[in-house]
């Protein structure tokens, strides 16, 4: 994976962990405050947007893996 990937990656994890965050704080009635699901909104939208990033910047690559693995597993 190039550096791209890598920070992409970085950036959707850390998206997902204050997603988690804001469960934490909220436990156990989950009512957010409209300040917190805007911030639940921007967060997920980041998860989303690198992780699709990140899949159509390497769906090649992992076919190809898949199809390499599959040809290695098989018998001949």
């Amino acid at each position: 994976m190039d550096e791209n990937t890598l920070n992409r990656t970085k950036s959707a994890i850390d998206a997902l962990i204050d997603v988690q965050q804001l469960w934490i704080d909220n436990v156990p009635e989950y009512n957010l405050s409209d300040q917190d699901l805007v911030k639940l909104k921007k967060r997920l939208k980041r998860a989303m947007d690198n992780v699709q990033k990140i899949y159509n910047e390497n769906e090649d690559k992992m076919v190809n893996a898949e199809e390499i693995l599959k040809k290695k597993r098989s018998p001949e």
